[in-house]
Order: structure tokens, then C-alpha cells, then sequence
């Protein structure tokens, strides 16, 4: 037995006895009271110089409080002589998790039963968030069922830095909200209920294949349950927006109807017909709330994307316009074109950019070309006598078969048009764009391109248009010599 000395009292606990599966804030082992008790200790994964020897103050917020369906703390603070940080609990008979590997699933009254002592611990601690609610810190204590571990991931969360509550979380039980490092509240409990209500019915948790990302936006998969009216509160709980999830107070009365008047769930009639309906639309509800997550996950993840691109191109013109400046002292650099397009100007020569961030494109724009183009920009030289103007198109794109999206450059030219409107030019998102890049014949082709302008390519790009801006401002920029034209297109 090692020694341990806490603010409260002397103990002692065997790190070789583990009690349960270590998790995401500790490890559980056998221990000794002063008084030969056998008692629970819990190490937690932090240490003095993570906390900076903060006050452990689980214990003194539930001290003197009388609980039923909440394992009281012993004790709870630091080591005096290791650092370490430890709670003390009484020694439970076993876990809900012990439960779940060896009987499930359990009949609907069983699991409301154990749902409905879950929801009265949470209950008689109204004032505190648990966090990391899971069948590991349910125990079966004196012929209940208790929450165990109350206040230790809001402890963790404030009293360190080097450790995040994500890479605490119970990876199967955590809320949406959990995964994107939001305020944990209640209807964070109240979804872990629900895992765990799905766990007791259906014989494992809902999301273990990517739970990260199915918590988030995934619909909650099918699972058979006689009573419809648990059905309808697993659906509620596991709901992907916070503030739609039941409270625990009406989960309370819901799971004592169930106890209590389990007669709607024997033969036919209108409350059997009833619930089963309410079943039916809550999993329907619950499917367009996962629906609808996803696609804002999704909508998020775009804008992330456009945003790094359109970062990446404007890095890319800062050192365009350096290489400029550099050789032409006298270049000139001004916002046109609304404020954010840039202009380089030498003479009555101008090179136009813009990098407008409204240009963000929905994905399956391109239909034909299989292109995913997420972020669209052009760029144009245009020169003053004789009148000319030579532009290009922009496209940050993941291509066909490709896996990384990157810059693009592509002019094009209509076909068939007189020889005065055979130019290049820059092509707008559209039909015309998504037909050019796929195997549809069309009336307009790529002139020049797509090729990429960014990373290895930059300089190559930065090339042709310093070429292109040095001819216009001598007015010596025409068309080129065919089309479409390979680099130099002039003769």
C-alpha cells in the first residue's frame, strides 16, 4: 500500500489494484482508510505543476449534503508528500459499465429504472454540471445507483492549462457541444444520459466508429425498444442542439410514467397507438437536427477553407507587388474596384486583383467537371492605347481526382466569334466555366491553363504577368498569336 496524506486525513491505496477502467481524468485503485475501511481512491491525471497547487474544492462544495444517488467524497486534494491530486470516495459493489459487459440490453422497465436513480443523483446536485457523466462513474452503492466523480472535469477544465477537456472527454459519451470546446450545462449531462439509455437498450453506444464527428452531426443509428415512450426520450436526449435536449425535471416525470403506469405498453389501443407515433416523429426529428448539423459543420469547414485560401493568394499578389516595386520605383499601388481588389499602375498600365472574400462558391457548382472549386478570383491587365485588356480566371480547386485544392490560373476564348472577340479572357463561375473543364463540347475553351500559380509555381506565375503589365504600359499588348497559346504567346 502506498501512503497518502490529503487535507482531510491519512489513507493508503494499491496502484496495482485497479478498480474499473482508467479514464479520461483518472484512475481508480483499492484503498485503506485510517479505520481498515476499504475505500475508492481516484488519481487524478494532474499533477502540483499543472494546477499550481490549486485547491481541490469538489469536496467542500458537497460536504454536508445529503445525498441518495450521489457518491459522497471522503476526501479530496493534493498529495502533501508525491503532488499528485487524489479524490477518496466509499468503495462501491460495481459500475454500471460492469453491468453493461455482462447483462444487456436490459428490458425497458429495467432501463428506466436505472435511468430514472441516474436522474435524481443529477438532480440532487442541481447546481453542478458533471461533465463526464458515463456508465464508469455510475456505481451500484448500497443497493442504488449512484453518480460518482462530480466537479472533477470542471476542475480540470479551470485549474489547467496544459490539459484541454477535449482530450478528457469519454470520447463515446460527449456532447456536441463538448467537441467544439463549448460551456458544458446540463443538456450536456442529459445528452450522455441519453448514450447511456441507448447503451442499456441497445448493448453499446450510439457513435464509436468517429465519434467526434457522428456526436456532431450524425442521425442517432436504429435500436429496438418495446416502449415507445423511451424510444421518444433516447431520440430527445441525443438531440445535436443544446437547448432542445428535455430538462432533467421532465425527465423525471417522463421515466416515472414509464415505472409507474407500464400497462400503456401491453396490447393495442389509442396510447399505445399514441406513443408509438411520438416515437416515430421524435426519431424523424432527431434525424433533421443531425441533418442539419452536418450541413452547417460542412458550411463551417467551406468558409474555413475559402478563408486559408484566399490568404494564400493574398501572400501570393504581397510578393507580386514586391518583385514590381522592387524594379519599378515608380509603380503605384491603389484599392479599386471596390475595397477589396487591388491595382498596380505604372504609367496608364494597370494589373487588377481581386480578392474578394464573397467569393466563396457551393460545392457541386461544377457538376460537369467534377472540380471542386471553392474560392474564385480573376486578375486582368488592361492597357490604355491602344485600348486592351487580357484577364484570367482564379479558381482555388481540389480537380478531379485530385486530393489537395490548390490556386489555379485559366483564360479562355469563345469559339466561333468574330476575330475581334477573339480574346482571352476570364470566365465567372457558371455553365460555360464547369463544360470547359469536362469532356462537353462547347462554344468556349480554355485559351490558356489551368495551371497552378501557387508554391512551386508562384514565381512562373508572377512572370507572366510582370511580362504582361511591362507591354501595356509600353503599348505594345495585343492578342496572342493563336489559341489556345502556350507561354510566351507572343512572337
Amino acid at each position: 500500500m502506498t501512503p497518502l496524506k490529503l487535507p482531510n486525513g491519512t489513507f493508503e491505496y494499491d496502484p496495482l489494484q485497479p478498480l474499473g477502467n482508467a479514464g479520461g481524468f483518472g484512475q481508480v485503485f483499492l484503498g485503506r482508510a485510517s479505520s481498515g475501511e476499504e475505500i475508492a481512491v481516484k488519481k487524478l491525471h494532474l499533477s502540483a505543476a499543472d494546477a499550481a497547487h490549486r485547491e481541490l474544492a469538489v469536496a467542500d462544495e458537497l460536504k454536508g449534503r445529503a445525498f441518495e444517488h450521489v457518491i459522497p467524497f471522503i476526501d479530496a486534494g493534493e498529495d502533501a508528500d508525491t503532488g499528485d491530486y487524489f479524490v477518496v470516495m466509499p468503495k462501491a459493489e460495481g459500475s454500471l459499465q460492469n453491468k453493461l459487459t455482462k447483462n444487456v440490453p436490459l428490458s425497458p422497465l429495467e432501463a428506466a429504472d436505472v435511468l430514472l436513480q441516474i436522474t435524481a443523483g443529477l438532480l440532487e446536485v442541481g447546481d453542478l454540471v458533471h461533465r463526464d457523466l458515463k456508465p464508469d462513474n455510475v456505481l451500484f452503492h448500497h443497493s442504488k445507483w449512484k453518480i460518482a466523480d462530480f466537479g472533477i472535469a470542471r476542475f480540470v477544465e479551470e485549474a489547467t492549462a496544459s490539459n484541454t477537456l477535449k482530450d478528457c472527454l469519454s470520447p463515446w459519451y460527449a456532447a456536441p457541444e463538448q467537441w467544439r470546446s463549448e460551456r458544458a450545462t446540463h443538456a450536456t449531462d442529459v445528452y450522455a444520459l441519453g448514450c447511456i439509455a441507448f447503451c442499456l437498450l441497445a448493448g453499446k453506444p450510439p457513435f464509436t466508429s468517429n465519434p467526434q464527428a457522428e456526436h456532431q452531426n450524425a442521425p442517432l443509428p436504429h435500436f429496438v425498444c418495446s416502449e415507445p415512450r423511451l424510444t421518444t426520450l433516447v431520440q430527445m436526449c441525443l438531440r445535436k442542439t443544446a437547448a432542445s435536449r428535455p430538462s432533467l425535471t421532465r425527465l423525471r416525470v417522463i421515466l416515472s410514467d414509464i415505472i409507474n403506469k407500464p400497462q400503456l405498453t401491453i396490447g393495442g389501443g389509442s396510447l399505445i397507438d399514441l406513443a408509438t407515433a411520438a416515437a416515430h416523429v421524435s426519431t424523424k426529428e432527431q434525424e433533421v437536427q443531425a441533418r442539419l448539423a452536418k450541413e452547417k459543420a460542412e458550411r463551417e469547414e467551406r468558409a474555413a477553407l475559402a478563408k486559408s485560401g484566399f490568404e494564400i493568394l493574398a501572400d501570393n499578389i504581397e510578393r507580386l507587388w514586391g518583385k514590381i516595386h522592387s524594379q519599378a520605383p515608380n509603380a503605384q499601388r491603389t484599392t479599386g474596384y471596390g475595397a477589396s481588389a487591388f491595382k498596380f499602375q505604372i504609367g496608364t498600365a494597370e494589373l487588377v486583383i481581386n480578392l474578394s472574400k464573397s467569393n466563396i462558391l457551393e460545392p457541386g457548382l461544377f457538376r460537369h467537371s467534377g472540380w471542386d472549386v471553392v474560392g474564385f478570383s480573376q486578375i486582368l491587365v488592361s492597357q490604355d492605347q491602344p485600348p486592351y485588356c487580357w484577364s484570367a480566371s482564379l479558381w482555388f480547386v481540389r480537380m478531379k481526382g485530385q486530393t489537395e485544392y490548390r490556386w489555379h490560373e485559366a483564360s479562355y476564348f469563345r469559339m466561333f466569334m468574330h476575330s475581334s472577340q477573339f480574346e482571352p479572357y476570364s470566365e465567372p463561375p457558371g455553365e460555360h466555366a464547369d463544360m470547359t473543364a469536362s469532356n462537353i463540347t462547347c462554344g468556349t475553351q480554355f485559351a490558356f491553363g489551368p495551371i497552378e500559380i501557387d508554391d512551386e509555381k508562384e514565381d512562373d506565375f508572377h512572370d507572366r504577368w510582370i511580362q504582361l503589365l511591362s507591354r501595356a504600359a509600353t503599348g505594345r499588348l495585343h492578342r496572342p498569336s493563336t489559341m489556345p497559346f502556350s507561354w510566351p504567346p507572343f512572337r
